[in-house]
């Protein structure tokens, strides 16, 4: 006979910002479990007794925090300050089973409520986010291992809180782990987390209070994600065809991606990442290779040469529209534009995702400056995007799609899996590929029945090349006035 029983007793530590702003403080959550086991004995014979042995092991799973330096700090508007207070985290369970450390923001006495609060004056409260410079104040989390931690399996920091900073999570979400089977338990392992904070210059003063709870859970059997950010680290692990879900670190949304037969990994999911100018995007995880600061890449960008990053302001934010009208949207070729179909219920692949615009879609606030045909040079093509980090939107070209490597790639995929046919879109709306004729958003309304998938390619000042398909149609090399239209987003593997 077996019995679990688990006991949770959470601990949350207040942090405050003294004067124009403060940061967080660390929380202690402690999870408990006893496992009962049984051993029988028996003997047999006419005079025989039978004796029942039992065996009770407690297991013992703490979690335990001590702040090293107050989570504290008075600044002035206008600067950014990292590496703000430090509480070391010990974890410890008595047993080779493996356990996850899991953290949420908890503002305000609120699940899942990532803002610190300016209690005098809250409509100034400052959100998650990862920007050093721009014009949204924000704040972030890191976790660090310590180097010395004299435990023999130290925890494992998830990728997007390994001694760089992260968002404060609004759902629990796993920041570190130890492995099943590791030995030595009973030592614990330590890790310290640290905060920072952006403010502009024209934050208003006051007191600011934000709070993050931890939580231990044991076992732990779950399986390490994969992300989006960090596909460098698994495409290594996944086979021909093989389908795998992966998270965006930037919304904690996950998407199957599968490797197909043009040697590349693809997001076999509409992309569905909301653009909204109070949340930048960086190049810590967003596709912003291109630093210049020139043509499409000036309104809302920042460069900052101490630390390599991009940053990205969205002019306007993604619209919310349900059925087929699309309140808000704009035709325009250069200015960015995104909508989100608020009704739809499909889910997996076969999920609609965002709309996107062009110049949204290639991360931009304008794009007017870009207008040459780049068919035969795709050397010219704008190299950032909104797709994550280590990834970028697929490009059509004047390469053959029959050759091993075009580039081409949508065609590629038309000729390996839809027998290079114009007459049917079979092979692309079914398994592996799966896409979806997800329609599009033209003006005030939403179209339904095709496919409309963006490409990188620029056709001219008001035209660019993508994927159009129908039932009877596949065309991947299209070509239209579709830089103003929302259409879908595939992104692929750099």
């Amino acid at each position: 006979m077996s019995h679990n029983n688990k006991t949770e007793n959470y601990t949350v530590f207040f942090y405050y910002f003294f004067r124009n702003i403060l940061l967080i403080s660390i929380p202690l959550i402690i999870i408990s479990a006893i496992i009962l086991s049984s051993l029988r004995s028996s003997a047999t014979g006419s005079n025989s007794g039978i004796d029942q042995i039992q065996f009770s092991l407690s297991v013992s799973c703490t979690l335990s925090s001590v702040v090293d330096s107050a989570h504290t700090k008075e600044i002035t508007n206008g600067t950014y300050h990292s590496d703000v207070g430090k509480t070391t985290i010990t974890t410890l369970c008595n047993d080779g089973n493996g356990y996850s450390v899991y953290a949420a923001g908890y503002s305000n006495n609120e699940d899942g409520n990532t803002k610190l609060i300016n209690a005098e004056h809250p409509e100034y409260s400052i959100d998650t986010g990862l920007a050093t410079s721009g014009l949204i104040s924000n704040w972030a989390m890191k976790l660090n291992n310590i180097p010395d931690d004299p435990s023999p399996t130290p925890a494992v920091i998830e990728p997007a809180y390994d001694n760089t900073y992260g968002l404060v999570p609004q759902y629990w979400t796993r920041v570190a782990s130890r492995p099943s089977g590791t030995t030595d338990m009973d030592e614990g392992s330590s890790f310290t987390t640290t905060y920072a904070i952006y403010t502009t210059s024209n934050q208003h003063a006051g007191t600011y209070n934000g709070q993050v709870k931890y939580l231990l859970t044991h076992p732990s059997y779950e399986k390490p994600p994969y992300y989006m950010q960090e596909v460098d680290k698994w495409k290594n692990n996944i086979a021909m065809e093989e389908s795998v879900q992966a998270i965006d670190t930037r919304d904690g949304k996950k998407y199957w991606v599968t490797k197909l037969k043009d040697g590349n990994i693809w997001m076999t999911q509409n992309l569905d990442l909301d653009l909204d100018p109070a949340k930048p995007l960086t190049s810590k995880d967003t596709d912003l290779t291109d630093h210049s600061l020139t043509d499409a890449y000036v309104d809302g960008y920042n460069y900052n040469p101490n630390t390599g990053i991009t940053t990205w302001t969205p002019e306007r934010k993604t619209i919310d529209f349900q059925n087929t009208t699309v309140t808000g949207w704009s035709n325009d070729n250069n200015n960015p534009y995104s909508a989100s179909k608020t009704d739809s219920t499909e889910t997996g692949h076969a999920s609609l995702g965002n709309y996107y615009n062009w110049t949204a879609a290639i991360a931009s606030n304008n794009s007017s400056s870009l207008k040459q045909d780049t068919l035969n040079d795709i050397s010219k093509n704008p190299k950032n995007s909104i797709c994550p980090k280590g990834w970028r939107l697929p490009t059509i070209s004047s390469q053959s799609e029959t050759e091993s490597g075009s580039t081409n790639e949508f065609a590629r995929l038309n000729y390996l899996y839809n027998n290079n046919l114009n007459n049917t879109d079979t092979g692309l709306i079914d398994e592996p590929l799966w896409f979806i004729r997800s329609g599009d958003v033209w003006g005030a309304n939403f179209g339904a029945g095709f496919g409309h998938y963006l490409s990188s390619t620029v056709k001219s000042s008001s035209s660019t090349y993508d994927m159009y398909f129908k039932s009877n149609t596949a065309s991947p090399s299209y070509t239209d006035n579709g830089r103003m239209s929302g259409r879908s987003v595939r992104c692929i593997m750099r």
